[in-house]
């Protein structure tokens, strides 16, 4: 007995919520230019995390080195896992993105377990990072940008300027990393939700995204809908040019009874002497007598009488 549950229908959803409208489209390439956006992402900040590891290492901070080689490791499984789902979509695969479909939440706990991991290593090693911080800026060319577009003034920095330049910087990052991280939590749901959605379109088979593929597509394209040796289908609204036979002559035919089922005893001509031995001879029942009509003791029930 096969238990698979049946495939979705589109048509169970209500019309009026933003998810029907939005399935009605293909979310191919939603999903491509999420992958790509996500691959990218992540791609960065394990770049950022592999440099970080020579700093740590030059300058005493060990631990700080092993959370950089973990974050960078984090981030480039969760790379590597966009990237994947960004050809599983191209090829339009139905075990791949299966697969990428239950490896997105993969993909969105790891870089929600990294933000974590980022925001309490900046709260728990505050004065690390702090002393850190001040051993590179003492003595060191620093950049000190006004905007985005604004001017840039560089200075070599005193320690006790060093300080605190870096507690104002630590002070920043504080903000910084709890709202990248509630970001990072709504963004990953969001993107595991849509690749959930495309594996749902995958699996019905009225939705846009089966559309190239089905039966009636590919016989359109390929084939004709009915074997050559086949006579055509009618089709009125598109009947093909044939020859067209002419009605015969004269009006049609009276629907009514013709002259010999006119009155009388159905299927006997008027000109015929209609008797009771006529009748007799074609009642298939005339041979039996009964009651009224038999005879009883060999004699007629008249004779009796």
């Amino acid at each position: 007995m096969n238990y698979r549950p049946p495939p979705p229908n589109s048509r169970s959803r209500p019309p009026y919520t933003m998810v029907s409208r939005v399935y009605k489209s293909s979310l191919r390439p939603v999903v491509v230019l999420t992958g790509l956006i996500s691959a990218g992402w992540t791609l960065v900040w394990a770049i950022g995390a592999f440099q970080d590891i020579n700093v740590d290492e030059n300058h005493a901070r060990p631990k700080f080195a092993t959370l950089d080689i973990v974050l960078g490791t984090l981030y480039m499984v969760a790379c590597v896992i966009e990237l994947f789902g960004v050809i599983a979509a191209v090829m339009q695969t139905l075990i791949l993105v299966r697969l990428y479909t239950y490896s997105s939440i993969l993909s969105g706990l790891v870089v929600v377990a990294a933000g974590f991991m980022r925001t309490i290593t900046h709260f728990i090693f505050k004065n690390d990072l702090i002393s850190e911080c001040t051993q590179i800026a003492t003595g060191e060319d620093v950049v000190f940008r006004f905007g985005i577009w604004g001017p840039s003034v560089r200075d070599q920095l005193s320690p006790d300027e060093a300080a605190s330049f870096c507690k104002d910087a630590w002070n920043h990052d504080s903000f910084s990393e709890i709202i990248s991280l509630l970001i990072t939590i709504v963004v990953a749901g969001f993107f595991i939700a849509i690749a959930f959605a495309y594996w749902r379109q995958c699996l019905d088979p009225t939705s846009p995204v089966n559309a190239p593929r089905t039966a009636a597509a590919q016989n359109r394209v390929e084939e004709p809908q009915f074997p050559e040796h086949y006579n055509p289908p009618y089709m009125a609204y598109d009947a093909p040019q044939q020859q067209a036979y002419a009605p015969p002559p004269g009006p049609p035919p009276q629907f009514g009874k013709t002259d010999m089922y006119d009155g009388g005893a159905a299927g006997l001509d008027r000109s015929r002497d209609i008797d009771e031995e006529t009748l007799k001879g074609d009642d298939p029942f005339a041979d039996f007598d009964g009651p009224a009509h038999g005879k009883v003791g060999g004699e007629s029930r008249d004779a009796l009488v």
